[in-house]
């Protein structure tokens, strides 16, 4: 069979849990003797001066494409969020010199739902996945400045706060939201045109225009109830949607060693970005009594500078605090074997953080906000929340499962067998796949 995959960016420069966990799948399908391969863009837009190029690579033995579209073509930065057609050539050829049996979108920023169409006009099957809350937020958190958020505040217009501030204040506007009224009654698309007006139409019709586009696909996949609670709440759930927990590559934790014996050792994996809530984290840890716990950071700095400074000052002069950079995916087993627990502060609720299944899979007491992402994740027995946001609380919780690591003599939990093995999960979409977008489970 051959399936292409779709995905916002890809590796080797995007490394996060999605392009991770598309990696992992197209990987396990090319193994089981299927054609896989990906489609994506790369969306850094730093140098908005590069001209437009196709590249073909290959990341674990799966074929890339990648479109690096022309930024400085882009008029409407909030449109080509959702619906950009300088994707459509490259897509469009790649399409008819593979043929796909089937077509998986895994994230549609900056690629377009459009693509969509593409797709739909060449009669070939396809599955929408929600990784995220993209679909219903354009930065695909639903976390505003002041907490948690339902959906496109305003009518889309309290998204600007969010992700285009400098234009907030016009885009309530009455006169902006007058032009917008005609041209929806008009029946009219927003315009690829430098104009706050035109960016103000593309933002309130995004809700309706990606709402839609759900709607028409002939099967969506959710990782979790806390996602699909979430679009139902929005009211705009697809009416053909199963929820398929994620699997992990089981095979990433083969010689997994025994827990260090040297005290108590945490773990906190991710990026360093504000909505992890790492330095959450930091304040937690800096006011722990204890001097055998050692708090070890992995991940990257550079990508929020301010940000950076921040966590470099909150653990300055704590040598407990270890910040030890990313590791690649072949490392897995030997980073976890360096710990007993692991914290996931993150600010916003997630959709189920991989790292949460790799650290059951591994036995460790995990911590995680009391966000319903993470807590729908953690099974009695294999940690506790604390109120998100909260260092107070994290330190508390932190300190519980300090102490029940002690009490287990600095053992890890059994390993947590009961989470699929990514193989497994290929044949499951397989399955789906070759029923053309049919139902592959529900929850």
């Amino acid at each position: 069979m051959r399936v292409l995959f779709v995905v916002h960016q890809f590796f080797p420069k995007y490394i996060s849990g999605t392009e991770q966990y598309v990696l992992a799948l197209a990987r396990a399908g090319r193994a089981a003797g299927d054609d896989v391969r990906v489609f994506t863009v790369d969306p850094d837009w730093r140098a908005p001066g590069r001209a437009a190029s196709v590249a073909r690579h290959e990341v674990g033995g799966v074929p890339v494409t990648c479109h690096d579209f022309a930024k400085s073509e882009v008029r409407n930065h909030v449109l080509a969020d959702w619906w950009n057609p300088r994707n459509r050539a490259p897509f469009a050829a790649l399409l008819d010199e593979f043929r796909p049996d089937f077509v998986h979108f895994f994230h549609l920023r900056f690629v377009g739902v459009d693509r969509l169409d593409d797709v739909a006009a060449r009669r070939i099957p396809y599955a929408v996945h929600l990784m995220d809350f993209w679909f219903l937020c354009p930065s695909f958190l639903l976390l505003r400045p002041d907490g948690q958020c339902d959906g496109p505040p305003d009518g889309g217009y309290g998204c600007f706060d969010c992700v285009h501030p400098v234009m907030a204040q016009w885009a309530r506007e009455p006169w902006a939201r007058g032009r917008h009224a005609e041209r929806r009654a008009a029946g009219e698309s927003p315009a690829d045109e430098e104009s706050g007006e035109q960016a103000g139409f593309a933002m309130v019709e995004r809700k309706g225009r990606l709402a839609a586009a759900l709607a028409r696909a002939p099967r969506v996949i959710s990782p979790s109830l806390t996602v699909r609670d979430a679009f139902a709440k929005a009211g705009v759930l697809p009416p053909r949607l199963d929820v398929v927990p994620y699997a992990i590559d089981w095979s990433l934790l083969d010689g997994l060693a025994a827990p260090p014996a040297n005290g108590i050792h945490v773990g906190f994996m991710g990026t360093f970005a504000p909505h992890k809530g790492l330095a959450v984290l930091l304040e937690a840890a800096r006011g722990l009594p204890d001097r055998d716990v050692t708090l070890h950071c992995f991940g990257r700095f550079g990508d929020f500078p301010d940000y950076d400074a921040k966590l470099r000052a909150l653990a300055a002069g704590d040598d407990r605090i270890r910040f030890h950079g990313p590791f690649a995916r072949g490392e897995l087993a030997r980073t976890l074997g360096q710990l007993q627990a692991l914290v996931v502060p993150s600010l916003w609720r997630e959709n189920t953080p991989f790292v949460v299944l790799e650290g059951r899979a591994a036995g460790l007491e995990l911590v995680t906000s009391d966000l319903s992402g993470m807590t729908e994740a953690v099974p009695a027995g294999r940690g506790r929340a604390f109120a998100a946001g909260d260092p107070v609380a994290l330190r508390a919780a932190l300190a519980a499962a300090i102490a029940d690591v002690r009490a287990r003599g600095g053992r890890r939990l059994p390993l947590d067998r009961s989470i699929p093995d990514v193989a497994a999960q290929w044949a499951q979409l397989r399955r789906l796949y070759a029923d053309g977008g049919a139902p592959a489970t529900s929850a």
